[in-house]
């Protein structure tokens, strides 16, 4: 049976059959709700080493930090008047939660107080001690050899003079069972910022907590997607309209895609995905995406009558599936979000392709309107070497930009830049250092009860030493018990019982020998009782597992990072470790990003070859035409990168996609070109048969993308432009290129 039979008598009921599936997602919108989530554990890749950083994360603290950032209004935060509202804050902030926030108002109240004998620390006696110091007292009294320096790197912006310093940070400390309740973590910050952000005469104060960082982004969100969808919906009917001319051929391509993004939402529903700031881009996409099947086939039916269906049904299903393979390939991502924007992306697509199918194959009145086409396809046949010429030189040129893309992961990239917490935020990793520190972690699954253990420990940390991005700085459950040994100068961590026990069994931080495992343990109860907080850090409660923590400087760029990365692996020899943390765990999320768009682009570029070349293979026994189809999508995606690297846009987990998506939406373009080619063998007659079309789809499939540009959240502008230059480059080589290379005298074969 022809499908325009088969539409003929089957519309209706495929009709009443959408309506049905509408009604039914519709109400499992309208009765579980739409549900907002903003995690980064949904942007990281199932990998080891990202796994494992996680959850150290989660199971090596007992704190959740709540960072206050504090500006002085007068450029100085070591004034009196500003430490005492810092001091009032902290008080305040006690007196609600029981737990003692630190700041350099606490370094210096409390380093008096104990110079003067002063037992009493509570927030009261702070106070005084401050309010009874002018500013000259507190300058003379930082920079006096009783004061203990070193932790105002951790405190005061990297503008400190000695004299003053601009900004400061409060680091308040709630307990570590918040990291995972994010619902009561996002609860006690909001109490925070209730009590901090107020106005006061000398500071400002922000609080900048991972959970309120996480709702000013979804709230960005969706102020977005409120604003660009009834955006794109109009730009969509303004192009609509210039192409039908047909009010009801209109209607029926919007109501098209408001049912297709009803399903979409549903079926998110129904499998328990959240909706981020990725699968919120998807009726967005699916605006620009399917509005084509409903051009293309009003216009096939406007020119040929219901019979058109014949002609115009085999290359949109092509095109469909094609382009849903093309979204699908984001399962083989090791990206949970990628997998989820795959799938909804994919039923979305050919959920659209079905519903207008239906709701637009019935015969109007007959149009023609192809004289402008003709001549861009009389042009198209004159200048065809030179179009191959110039094709192939923008390929060579954007090859060699595609090698030099970078890839970025940070999830502060979604912060809307004209947001005050996205600017507070820059200000913090800008101006202080321990906001710019790196930790690479070596988790030891070793029995640290041991002592041969303890020995390895001991040569690894050895080793690390010489490692050339290594800073110094190494903390492990050994360096631990030596300083609490070993007593300094205003050492705030010396433990005299401890020290003594730990002379018993270590040597200058060796473990000697004929010591039991029984009388390690013993010294790690100890430290469990003395400094709960610190061990935690560094060794896990079974003693089955350590953590070594080592400070770095590589400055964040993937070559220094790649080669200390090799380097800790060496310096392991034989044991039984993993290699992570936050530095690490970057650079191997920023490889998976690579992976994943070129295994994602090979899935798309052979499944979607493999299916035109059986098609063309059954239709006109021709190897070169599946060959000849996928050629200018391939460039496409080239160009893309190319395009992305020279404009200084990342791969993020949000553009990794656009190589592969190239080529799926590319591939509509190039199977109705190559169909009718194959029908006419002319390429004035495939260019006005199916050109204006390709130009109607092409506009508003770029017309909806381009709004993303103006979304609030950078990466999606970053994706919306990349992918409307990646339709753009798609029309230009499937209307333009792909016709000069099918064309006769080139393959005579095919005819």
């Amino acid at each position: 049976m022809n499908i325009d039979v088969f539409m003929r008598k089957n519309r209706k009921k495929g009709i009443f059959v959408i309506m049905v599936i509408s009604f039914f997602f519709a109400l499992i919108i309208f009765s579980k709700g739409i549900e907002y989530e903003f995690n980064e554990e949904d942007f990281l890749p199932s990998n080891e080493v990202v796994v494992e950083n996680e959850r150290i994360l989660k199971e090596y603290t007992n704190e959740y930090l709540v960072p206050i950032l504090v500006i002085s209004k007068d450029g100085n935060v070591l004034s009196k008047n500003a430490l005492l509202e810092i001091l009032h804050i902290e008080k305040n902030l006690y007196e609600r939660f029981g737990i003692e926030p630190i700041s350099v108002a606490d370094v210096i109240s409390l380093t008096l107080l104990s110079l003067s004998n002063e037992t009493n620390k509570s927030y009261e006696k702070r106070l005084e001690i401050i309010n009874g110091l002018s500013n000259e007292d507190i300058i003379k009294f930082i920079n006096s050899p009783f004061f203990p320096s070193t932790y105002l790197s951790f405190f005061l912006s990297t503008d400190f003079n000695g004299q003053a310093a601009e900004a400061c940070v409060i680091k308040f400390s709630l307990d570590g069972s918040l990291i995972k309740n994010d619902t009561a973590a996002m609860e006690n910050e909001s109490i925070i910022r209730e009590m901090v952000e107020k106005e006061y005469e000398y500071i400002e104060a922000h609080v900048l907590g991972a959970g309120i960082i996480s709702e000013e982004i979804i709230i960005a969100n969706n102020k977005s997607i409120s604003i660009l969808l009834p955006i794109s919906f109009l730009l969509v009917i303004l192009v609509l309209t210039m192409v039908h001319k047909n009010i009801i051929e209109t209607f029926l391509s919007l109501l098209a895609l408001g049912l297709t993004i009803v399903w979409v939402i549903g079926l998110a529903i129904l499998l328990n995905y959240h909706l981020n700031p990725v699968t919120t881009s998807i009726p967005v996409l699916l605006v620009g995406l399917g509005i084509d099947y409903g051009i293309h086939i009003k216009k096939r039916i406007n020119e040929e009558g219901i019979k058109g269906l014949r002609s115009i049904f085999p290359p949109l299903i092509l095109s469909a599936t094609t382009t849903s393979i093309a979204f699908l390939s984001n399962i083989s991502s090791s990206i949970p979000l990628m997998k989820e924007f795959g799938i909804l992306s994919s039923f979305g697509i050919f959920s659209c392709f079905l519903i207008m199918f239906f709701l637009l194959s019935y015969e109007g009145k007959r149009k023609e309107g192809r004289k402008g086409m003709e001549l861009l396809a009389l042009k198209i046949e004159k200048a065809q070497k030179g179009i191959i010429v110039v094709v192939i030189a923008i390929t060579f040129f954007m090859l060699a930009f595609s090698t030099t893309i970078e890839a970025e992961f940070d999830m502060t990239d979604f912060l809307p830049e004209k947001l005050d917490i996205s600017r507070n935020i820059e200000y913090l990793l800008n101006n202080f250092k321990a906001a710019e520190g790196e930790e690479a972690i070596i988790i030891l699954k070793e029995n640290m009860t041991e002592p041969e253990n303890l020995r390895k420990l001991y040569s690894i940390e050895r080793n690390i030493r010489n490692d050339e991005f290594v800073t110094g700085e190494i903390t492990s459950i050994l360096s631990l018990m030596k300083d609490y040994a070993e007593k300094t100068v205003y050492d705030m961590r010396y433990n005299e019982s401890f020290a003594r026990l730990y002379s018993m069994y270590f040597d200058d931080g060796v473990v000697k020998d004929n010591v039991s495992w029984k009388e390690i343990k013993m010294l790690y109860d100890t430290l469990f009782s003395i400094a709960p907080d610190d061990i935690k850090r560094v060794l896990y409660p079974s003693y089955e597992e350590s953590l070594i923590r080592i400070a770095t400087d590589t400055g964040k760029r993937e070559k220094n990072i790649e080669i200390l990365y090799r380097e800790l692996n060496k310096d392991l020899n034989d044991s039984n470790g993993i290699i992570t943390g936050g530095i690490i765990s970057s650079y191997v999320i920023l490889k998976e990003f690579r992976n994943s768009q070129l295994k994602s682009l090979l899935i798309t570029a052979v499944i979607s070859f493999l299916i035109l070349e059986a098609v063309f293979l059954w239709l006109r026994k021709s190897f070169t035409l599946g060959i000849l189809a996928v050629l200018p999508v391939i460039l496409s995606a080239i160009w893309i990168t190319g395009s992305m690297a020279l404009f200084g846009i990342p791969l993020t987990v949000m553009t990794i996609t656009v190589a592969s998506l190239a080529v799926g939406l590319g591939i509509d373009y190039s199977i109705h070109i190559t169909y009718h080619f194959i029908q006419h063998y002319n390429i004035i007659k495939t260019i006005s048969s199916t050109g204006i079309a390709l130009l109607g789809s092409a506009l508003t499939t770029i017309a909806a993308f381009s709004l993303l540009s103006f979304s609030l959240l950078p990466p999606l502008q970053q994706f919306g432009i990349s992918i409307a230059l990646a339709i753009t480059y798609n029309f230009f080589l499937c209307v333009f290129f792909l016709p000069a290379i099918l064309r006769k005298n080139l393959f005579p074969r095919l005819k």
